[in-house]
């Protein structure tokens, strides 16, 4: 049986996905992989044959020596192929269990059914990070840094968070009930009602006193593009002056977004990536027609939270000389992933090329660096001050 699932873990793929997403997402293309008949031994080559009888003997071993039962093989099979993942030394290169693949696809989609909750596991402690307006993790009266407890029965300490995450997700219109621990009051229960839970990736306004329209993007996810679009109606039709595009903490997401989306701003055909395999091939991907805000003076927002799919777009609108880049130096994740769909849903993300700027600069462990560097401290995060923003404001303002 478990030779069964190995086989399945390591040798049949189901699909193969260009990506350039923080997550391993960003699909470019795919095609289907029809794994081929298996032999006796699985189809699997001779120095699988010679290697094969280790692992076995570590499993067997396991099973009959551990002390504490039962042993968990999902668990095992999990951890074989991560370990196998990890020796690689690719930090891109990961294997990711069925369980958190699916809450990343979820979430790339742009909506999910919960409670509307950012959560984050600090000191043992599942921590709120922030609420979604209008989610019901608002309505219920919760607050970013409250602790959750405990979620219905089960008390919540040194908990993964993906684990933490399931039990308080659920389909629209049922309920969880969960223990609050806010600052130094008593510990206090709410029941919330979950819904479907829509995350905008976009965040669009006409910065105050100014002409000045600002434009934030969060995320590549799948509704990005639509979303971009709407947004950049709507400021355009104020007839302002600059517009400030912020990708400032952007991770990254699915490839094809940062095409869409950096075709907004350049004009049809030029290029926005190009993508080489190990062997040397090239790709070259270009913008597409019918962009709205190819002319109006922009500045780019960047850090050192800018990922993937993020710098794609700053570097494209830097190398065409489109956009004055404000921030400090990106991340560099400029390679790209091949994404195999395994049998169980979980997924195995394998760094198969790397993605270059239009003029050929390389990204990767290098990022990107801004046309004006702007950096914020620790006292202007306490004081909420926005420096960058600011520079961004005036350099539009003056025009230079």
């Amino acid at each position: 049986m478990f030779r069964a699932i190995i086989r399945t873990f390591l040798l049949t793929i189901v699909a193969i996905v260009l990506v350039g997403g923080a997550f391993g997402g960003g699909y470019v293309a795919s095609r289907a992989i029809l794994p081929p008949a298996l032999t006796a031994d699985g189809g699997a080559p001779s120095d699988w044959k010679a290697a094969i009888p280790v692992f076995w003997e570590a499993w067997n071993y396991v099973h009959q020596d551990f002390y504490k039962l039962p042993l968990d093989n999902d668990a095992l099979v999990n951890g074989t192929v991560g370990g196998m993942v990890g020796a690689l030394g690719d930090p891109h290169t990961v294997f990711i269990d069925a369980k958190r693949a699916a809450l990343v696809r979820t979430e790339m989609q742009g909506s999910f059914e919960g409670i509307g909750a950012t959560i984050s596991m600090r000191e043992g402690r599942l921590t709120i990070v922030s609420i979604i307006k209008g989610s019901p993790a608002e309505r219920a009266g919760l607050r970013a840094e409250d602790i959750i407890l405990q979620v219905g029965d089960k008390v919540i300490q040194n908990m993964d968070v993906t684990d933490a995450v399931t039990l308080i997700r659920g389909p629209k219109g049922t309920k969880v009930k969960l223990i609050i621990q806010r600052a130094k009051q008593d510990a206090f229960t709410v029941e919330i009602t979950r819904d479907t839970i829509k995350t905008p990736f976009v965040e669009s306004k006409m910065i105050e006193d100014t002409q000045i329209a600002y434009l934030r993007l969060n995320e590549f996810g799948a509704t990005a593009p639509n979303e971009i679009a709407a947004a950049l109606r709507e400021l355009l039709s104020q007839n302002p002056t600059g517009l400030v595009f912020d990708l400032r903490s952007n991770p990254g997401g699915y490839l094809p977004v940062s095409i869409d989306v950096a075709s907004q701003f350049l004009k049809a055909d030029q290029v926005v990536l190009i993508v080489k395999d190990k062997n040397g091939n090239a790709d070259t991907y270009r913008a597409k027609r019918g962009g709205a805000a190819t002319e109006i003076p922009l500045v780019v927002l960047i850090d050192a939270g800018s990922a993937s799919a993020s710098e794609i777009v700053a570097a494209a609108l830097k190398d065409h000389k489109r956009a004055t880049l404000i921030g400090t130096k990106t991340f560099g994740k400029g390679s790209v992933q091949g994404v195999h769909t395994l049998s169980d849903k979980s997924e195995l993300n394998v760094t198969i090329a790397h993605f270059f700027s239009p003029n050929g600069n390389g990204i990767n462990e290098v990022g990107i660096t801004p046309d004006i560097e702007v950096k914020v401290t620790e006292d202007d995060i306490a004081k909420k001050f926005d420096p960058q923003l600011d520079a961004a404001v005036k350099f539009l303002q003056k025009g230079k």
